[in-house]
C-alpha cells in the first residue's frame, strides 16, 4: 500500500507541476532617447541623449545656453535657473534668448 500511494503522489505531483502556469516576465521597454546639442558663444556646446519617459532629468553644464538643436522622436520641455522654459516639439532648433543656463529637461514621445 505504501508503494501505491507514494506512485499516486509522485503521479499527482507531476500532473500539477505540468499544469501550473508558468511566469513570464514582460518584455522590457525599448524607450527611445531624444539626442539634444545644447550651444554656447564661441562654438560651445554639450549633448545629451535624454530618455522619452516624461521624467525630469537635470542638467549640470554651467554652459549659457543661446540655441538646442534635437534630433527629433520626442517633444521637449527645457527650464532654467530664473524661471523660463522652452519648448522643443519634435526636431529642429531652439533659440534661448537671452542665453543662460539651463537645468532640467523632461521629453516624452512625439
Amino acid at each position: 500500500m505504501k508503494s501505491s500511494t507514494l506512485s499516486f503522489m509522485i503521479t499527482i505531483l507531476a500532473a500539477l507541476t505540468q499544469a501550473a502556469p508558468t511566469a513570464t516576465q514582460p518584455a522590457p521597454r525599448q524607450e527611445f532617447k531624444v539626442g539634444l546639442t545644447f550651444f554656447g558663444a564661441a562654438g560651445a556646446s554639450y549633448d545629451m541623449n535624454v530618455p522619452t519617459d516624461d521624467t525630469p532629468y537635470p542638467i549640470t553644464n554651467p554652459l549659457s545656453v543661446s540655441s538646442i538643436y534635437s534630433n527629433g522622436g520626442g517633444n521637449c520641455n527645457f527650464y532654467t535657473r530664473d524661471g523660463g522654459d522652452g519648448f522643443l516639439p519634435d526636431s529642429g532648433t531652439i533659440d534661448i534668448n537671452p542665453p543662460q543656463p539651463q537645468i532640467s529637461v523632461i521629453c516624452d514621445s512625439a
